[in-house]
């Protein structure tokens, strides 16, 4: 099943799952588009952390993007 993400900025991702979302995320990052995905989640998460003093799992793309809704980065259409 398909799911588009709504971005915080206004930015729109359609992904398949989690860790299409991740991927794709990654993909069109400025700053860590040549990690992995599982490198891209950790430096996220410290930058979201960061900026907001919130705690973003970046164990899985699951818990990832869970984290992501739950603190409004991201919504599900």
């Amino acid at each position: 099943m398909t799911r588009t993400y709504t971005l915080q900025d206004g930015g729109k991702i359609t992904a398949t799952c989690a860790a299409d979302f991740v991927t794709k995320l990654r993909e069109s990052s400025r700053f860590d588009s040549e990690c992995t995905d599982q490198e891209y989640m950790y430096h996220f998460a410290d930058r979201f952390h960061d900026q907001t003093g919130n705690v973003i799992r970046a164990d899985s793309p699951e818990h990832f993007l869970e984290d992501l809704s739950t603190y409004g980065y991201v919504s599900v259409k």
